[in-house]
């Protein structure tokens, strides 16, 4: 995947996150039940998956650390 999709994809994933917040969405219950869509067969748990829940959890982390400036 390219740099420049990268990097769109997330702040694509950011400003979700945000969107969410602003319409009173629990983004910490919003990111468990990603995550739990993500492994709903935990067996099949591919590095690719691994590095999507890890990008979410960031993601989620940045949201938090925005809101406590």
């Amino acid at each position: 995947m390219s740099e420049n999709r990268e990097l769109a994809l997330s702040i694509a994933l950011e400003a979700v996150l945000t969107a969410a917040r602003g319409l009173y969405v629990d983004v910490d219950e919003l990111r468990e039940k990603a995550i739990e869509s993500l492994t709903l067969v935990p067996s099949n748990v591919s590095p690719s998956i691994a590095a999507a829940i890890r990008e979410i959890e960031f993601a989620v982390d940045v949201l938090d650390l925005d809101e406590n400036r």
